[in-house]
């Protein structure tokens, strides 16, 4: 029996006959992403043609009581960047995603939803469960993968935010997106779908990497949903309760995570 963390991982990979690397990266709120970044590495590499990355949460009653106790849980509705936000509600569920070199998934004929262009990682070194006030880790993030990928910051078309509803959190990401944007950043639309689907820890930034590649396929932006009375201090784009039609070419996917993991995902449409 092993008490590695990626015991759950091989498991998956027995049962489904998977003989290349098996990894599990324990990054919180950021695993989905940082996953997601370590299948492009093994792809680039030469490894592996082919990854599943991802992320999966079961809902946990001791997560919950941890964030009650940490006065982050919404005592009704998570509500990212409104002015009444109170905190985040608990979710469960799993996103994987199929990476696959772009010359073999061409060959075989497979429909590519959208292209993994980079990524990019940070640490706050600052607070085991708190952002820097100054969102530094989280726009060095952000910088990083824009520079990993070849793109500007004036080709982003959308930012899927981690927002998660907290009062702090909300703040220092909008800081954030404002330091790498600089006057555009009230330009690019972002939303956070916390808000549908409840905060899901560990998997959540990879079914936000999905919602990401199906804003690109399907030329639809997701709403922030409960956002009514916008926080002055949280003054962008933020795509208030209704989806919009766009079909963005360059999307960003932030991150982050207790411990000061960030982590920010770039995909271009195909």
């Amino acid at each position: 029996v092993s008490n590695r963390c990626d015991v759950v991982s091989a498991a998956l990979a027995t049962r489904l006959g998977i003989c290349g690397p098996v990894q599990t990266i324990p990054t919180a709120c950021a695993a989905g992403n940082y996953a997601l970044a370590r299948g492009v590495d093994l792809i680039r590499s030469g490894r592996v043609d082919v990854a599943l990355a991802g992320g999966a949460e079961a809902f946990s009653r001791l997560a919950f009581v941890g964030f009650v106790r940490l006065h982050a849980m919404a005592p009704d509705r998570c509500r990212p960047f409104d002015r009444e936000r109170k905190g985040l509600l608990l979710g469960e569920g799993a996103g994987i995603l199929v990476l696959e070199e772009e010359g073999r998934a061409r060959r075989r004929g497979a429909r590519a939803y959208a292209r993994v262009l980079g990524y990019g990682l940070s640490c706050d070194a600052y607070h085991i469960t708190g952002p820097h006030p100054e969102g530094r880790g989280a726009a060095e993030a952000m910088r990083r993968a824009l520079e990993s990928s070849g793109v500007p910051a004036d080709q982003v078309d959308y930012i899927n935010a981690h927002g998660t509803g907290t009062p702090n959190n909300d703040r220092v990401e909008t800081l954030a997106i404002k330091t790498v944007f600089g006057e555009r950043a009230r330009r690019v639309p972002a939303s956070s779908i916390k808000a549908l689907t409840g905060h899901m820890m560990g998997s959540s930034s990879a079914v936000e990497a999905i919602a990401c590649a199906l804003a690109i396929d399907r030329g639809v932006l997701p709403p922030t949903w409960n956002l009514e009375v916008p926080d002055p201090e949280c003054d962008l784009d933020y795509l208030p309760r209704e989806p919009r039609a766009l079909r963005p070419r360059v999307v960003l996917n932030n991150s982050y995570a207790f411990g000061g993991n960030n982590a920010t995902l770039v995909l271009a449409r195909p």
